[in-house]
């Protein structure tokens, strides 16, 4: 497997820190240079943003032709952020700021303050499926998005977000989410728009990254994009990335191995190929030992504490609230496993690990060039 690690320089969040740059908002890292070119020399009145969530380089290489309008536009492959995962790389793209600063780092989140492992984008408990009454993520990692910097910086803008159905009034297809993205584009004077939708991650997970069904998902997905730009003005700027990619992957099924979760003071948290470990205290070199007899062929286990000034998170302050979410250790993939946290969640491929299928994502830049000026 090679390891690829975050460019902060030249990564999604940069992205967003173009368009923020764009409108004259507080961004605090910096843009991507050729987007910056097209921002600066066109004038746009409209700009759709869209991400595919799981749509990375090697799909898009596997599955679609050189003509096919996803790589035909495709400026150059950029990086995710640490980790490659939904909840860490959206929530970069909605805040414009990385990981350590948003707080955002995985699908489990452990609050110590509440003592539940919470599914960040679900509001429940990952272990034991329990709602909680209380919306953990905004009492915990609100954050200011880039509609609130954008519309600071510039009222007159019209932003708006376009969700799946897992959201009240969201859409049922990428088909449905283009429509309203261009009914709104050709009604407004003005608008910054941002599209998120679920595949082809979805269908990855359950059928692998080379299957016949993500190759369907995946053409049809360009199908629905190709549409979306024979039917811009020539007045907008669509701008498509994805927040990972996902990699084939074997699961190892950790609370089989007793030697090592004995260990436990609590059940682990963030992702299953990157995975914080709560350790009963004096029980630190017996954990590592088991740890590295069994997995240290397919994981680097790390102190917290020196895990984190790699900075893979990202620059910047560390949310407050962050650090009672992290255990004594953490692992990071080196290999195709991952770690089996849920009983009844299998997997043919995931994500959150090191790896260039991971790691590496789009930028697709499209407009008229023929009339925009």
């Amino acid at each position: 497997m090679k390891i690829t690690l975050p460019n902060y320089q030249e990564s999604i969040l940069n992205v967003t820190n173009s368009f923020l740059r764009h409108y004259k908002a507080k961004h605090d890292y910096p843009s991507l240079p050729e987007l910056d070119q097209v921002l600066d020399n066109h004038s746009f009145n409209h700009i759709i943003y869209v991400l595919l969530d799981g749509l990375g380089m090697n799909v898009i290489e596997e599955h679609l032709q050189p003509n096919d309008a996803i790589r035909q536009y495709l400026q150059r492959p950029i990086t995710s952020v640490f980790p490659p995962t939904t909840v860490a790389a959206t929530d970069a793209v909605l805040s414009g700021d990385p990981p350590i600063v948003n707080g955002h780092i995985g699908w489990v989140q452990y609050y110590q303050e509440e003592d539940v492992h919470a599914v960040v984008f679900q509001n429940k408990d990952f272990y034991t499926g329990d709602v909680f009454s209380e919306d953990l993520r905004h009492k915990y990692f609100s954050f200011e998005t880039m509609y609130d910097k954008i519309n600071k910086a510039n009222p007159t803008i019209q932003t708006n977000e376009f969700f799946p159905s897992f959201r009240e009034g969201g859409s049922e297809t990428f088909a449905q989410q283009i429509e309203r993205v261009l009914l709104t584009t050709h009604n407004t004077d003005q608008s910054f728009n941002y599209v998120y939708w679920i595949e082809p991650d979805l269908t990855q997970h359950v059928h692998g990254t080379s299957s016949k069904e993500t190759k369907a998902v995946v053409q049809g997905l360009n199908q629905d994009f190709t549409s979306l730009i024979n039917n811009v003005d020539d007045d907008t700027l669509v701008v498509l990335i994805a927040d990972h990619g996902l990699v084939d992957v074997d699961i190892i099924p950790l609370f089989e191995y007793h030697d090592v979760t004995t260990h436990f003071i609590r059940k682990p948290a963030i992702e299953p190929r990157v995975t914080t470990f709560y350790i009963k205290e004096g029980h630190e070199s017996a954990f590592e030992e088991s740890f590295t007899t069994h997995f240290g062929s397919y994981f680097d286990l790390y102190k917290t504490s020196d895990f984190l000034e790699k900075q893979w998170f990202g620059e910047g302050e560390i949310h407050p609230n962050l650090m009672q979410c992290f255990g004594n250790y953490i692992s990071v993939a080196t290999s195709l496993s991952m770690f089996g946290l849920h009983e009844g969640k299998g997997y043919k491929a995931h994500h959150a690990g090191l790896s260039a299928e991971e790691m590496m994502v789009p930028l697709i830049i499209y407009y008229n060039q023929k009339k925009v000026k």
